[in-house]
């Protein structure tokens, strides 16, 4: 799930770079952040299983 989601934002800066429509700008960059977000919540909620 990491790779995909650096693969978006990847392809969020590709966009951000070639692309001159604002709204596709603007879009891809929000959903960026959006999965970028999630990924971060999901890993701070995920116990970690230590047994000492």
């Amino acid at each position: 799930m990491d790779t995909i989601v650096f693969g978006l934002i990847l392809a969020a800066a590709i966009i951000i770079v070639l692309n001159e429509k604002r709204w596709i700008i603007v879009t891809s960059w929000v959903v960026a952040t959006v999965a970028a977000f999630v990924l971060f919540i999901h890993h701070v909620t995920t116990a970690l299983p230590l047994n000492f």
